[in-house]
């Protein structure tokens, strides 16, 4: 199993987007990139908070199907709640972000 046994790990379901950068007892850093018209499979986060290296337009699409567009800057910081979505670079600049996981 995976990251705190999670089936649907973003690491395990789409490492090449996803790759560990630093893991302790308390949290996982993982550097996030994404290409231009790449899509990352329905996947699993913890808790997180993410901060964009390189900004750029993304689409998540939810479980239910619900999808939203977003577009990030450089520098700027997001948090997100335990989730499970897909993801779309719909944009067309790389998406560079370090998420920070955190361990229950």
């Amino acid at each position: 199993m995976s990251f705190l046994n999670h089936a649907d790990d973003a690491v395990s379901v789409a490492p090449q987007f996803h790759q560990v950068v630093f893991e302790n007892e308390k949290i996982r850093v993982l550097n996030v990139v994404v290409s231009p018209g790449q899509k990352a499979a329905m996947h699993w986060h913890p808790e997180n908070i993410n901060y964009f290296l390189q900004g750029g337009k993304m689409k998540f699409t939810n479980q239910d199907g619900v999808s939203r567009e977003m577009e990030f800057a450089v520098g700027q910081t997001t948090s997100g709640k335990e989730t499970m979505h897909a993801v779309e670079n719909c944009g067309d600049t790389e998406v560079r972000t370090l998420q920070i996981e955190f361990k229950p």
